[in-house]
């Protein structure tokens, strides 16, 4: 971190953003943190960010106040602005004014929505994580100019966000892996639990049981676990019941 960043007020922020999978926060939650503290920096008036899927469509949004808003929903309706296009192409655009013939050109309707309610230039910096793209944060401005060092701010906040999501998604991922092996791991210790008991009721293999106990899930379109269960728990009213004595 360079000397003239040292001791921002932006600095605790960061940390709390890239450290959202500790608290358990979840993405709506980081993105609203995200917006609210970008609409912090001096030379912002307001600040809205967003994610997109793998086709670009914006899925979740956060904002500071109703003009961001609106904003971010104007770019979503329309497919069109600033924090798109620098979503799709990982690229900052800095202080872009709406007044631009350039800009009037590129997002017409965007543009004008803007100008609409005051903005007259907006920052856009892509929320990225190694090599993929997460969606984008803007930085809506009432004049052109911004600090390089307030702008930088502005960067280094989408890249903690981005951090700070990326990770939440990867634990997240790690423990729908962990469910899936542990259900998966408990159905196929009941299969071999009524594998034994039907083999014992039966006077058969165990290869033979498990056919029976396929078969019956599959003429019944039941789950072969819960066949298992059934089995298992309930010998004298589940399938194959034991003969009472």
């Amino acid at each position: 971190m360079s000397p003239t960043f040292h001791g921002h007020p932006t600095v605790p922020t960061l940390l709390d953003l890239a450290d959202a999978p500790v608290r358990e926060e979840n993405c709506e939650s980081v993105l609203q943190r995200l917006a609210e503290a970008a609409a912090l920096l001096p030379g912002v008036e307001s600040a809205a960010c967003f994610l997109t899927d793998a086709e670009g469509t914006i899925t979740h949004g956060a904002a500071s106040d109703g003009i961001a808003l609106q904003l971010n929903s104007v770019q979503a309706d329309l497919t069109e602005g600033p924090g798109l296009d620098s979503c799709r192409t990982a690229k900052p655009l800095a202080n872009v004014s709406m007044d631009h013939p350039h800009t009037r050109t590129r997002w017409p309707r965007f543009a004008s929505h803007a100008a609409g309610v005051g903005v007259t230039a907006v920052t856009a910096v892509p929320m990225r994580y190694l090599d993929r793209n997460l969606g984008a944060l803007n930085l809506y401005h009432r004049h052109r100019a911004q600090s390089t060092v307030d702008a930088r701010a502005g960067r280094l906040l989408a890249d903690a966000a981005a951090i700070g999501l990326s990770h939440r998604a990867l634990l997240d991922d790690l423990r729908s892996r962990e469910r899936q092996l542990r259900v998966a791991l408990e159905s196929r210790v009941i299969i071999e639990q009524a594998k034994g008991l039907l083999a014992e009721r039966l006077n058969c293999t165990v290869d033979d049981a498990f056919d029976l106990l396929r078969h019956h899930a599959r003429s019944h379109q039941v789950i072969l676990a819960d066949v298992a269960r059934a089995v298992v728990h309930d010998p004298t009213e589940g399938p194959f019941p034991a003969r009472r004595s």
